[in-house]
């Protein structure tokens, strides 16, 4: 029974990131424009329960990548926040 879990752990993932990749592919040749960002193609793997890491390898770039490019749109976006400190400190 040992050996036969060992071998599902070792297989299942692998099967599983297989899949989300052919999904990914059959997804983008549907409709390629919404999936022409990194960050598009990530945050469809990972709503198909990819993690962060397996999901930007297969959307062709690194985690750490993928971090930083979401950080760069969260700051492009703004947050609403955006000179909230500056006119309170210009108030004190």
């Amino acid at each position: 029974m040992a050996e036969e879990d060992s071998e599902y752990a070792t297989w299942l993932p692998v099967i599983g990131r297989s899949l989300a990749r052919l999904a990914l592919d059959r997804a983008t040749d549907r409709e390629p424009a919404k999936y022409k960002e990194v960050l598009d193609k990530v945050k469809f793997l990972e709503g198909l329960g990819l993690p962060t890491k397996d999901a930007a390898e297969a959307a062709g770039s690194t985690a750490e990548s993928v971090r930083v490019a979401r950080y760069n749109q969260s700051k492009a976006k703004g947050n609403g926040k955006k000179g909230s400190k500056k006119k309170a400190r210009a108030r004190r």
